[in-house]
């Protein structure tokens, strides 16, 4: 994407659909031209199938969430995307429910950029240690995580469907 005649990559993070499909493709609706990236967190597994089959050339990563009974998807996963490192898992094998700690100390030990996590339903950003945090909140209840890479930094921010 080029803003302003400087080219940024864009990222789109949703988490837990459960079945919310209406929603889920009203975000991808949206953000199909725009978006380099789009990075699912989970409790969305019959959503990401259906967008595999009806949107196979959409560049989409995705980690099984807890209500995934019957996903292949990884739990988590660890790709570079414009030179950062990003780290993305449901969360609930690190028990955020209860703190990030757990989920801290792994992106710590990781060296990531960016760290992406769901399973709250919470909308939560923030930076520690040079790590940006991002839980995007959940898609059945309206909300969803958009995160610009541009030459100045990283740029992360929540959106309502």
């Amino acid at each position: 994407m080029i803003f302003k005649g400087v080219i940024c990559l864009r990222i789109v993070v949703t988490s837990d659909t459960h079945r919310n499909s209406r929603d889920f493709f009203r975000i991808i609706d949206r953000h199909e031209s725009n978006a380099d990236l789009i990075i699912n967190l989970g409790d969305s597994e019959s959503e990401i199938q259906l967008l595999e089959i009806t949107k196979p050339n959409l560049n989409i990563k995705c980690v099984a969430g807890n209500c995934d009974f019957s996903s292949t998807a990884p739990l988590e996963q660890f790709i570079t995307f414009d030179g950062k490192k990003i780290f993305f898992t449901h969360g609930h094998m690190y028990y955020v429910k209860h703190g990030y700690q757990k989920l801290q100390e792994r992106a710590e030990l990781e060296g990531v950029d960016i760290c992406l996590f769901g399973h709250t339903h919470t909308p939560y950003i923030e930076t520690i240690n040079g790590i940006l945090y991002m839980n995007p909140g959940a898609v059945v209840s309206g909300s969803y995580g958009v995160i610009d890479i541009e030459p100045s930094g990283i740029m992360a921010y929540h959106n309502k469907i």
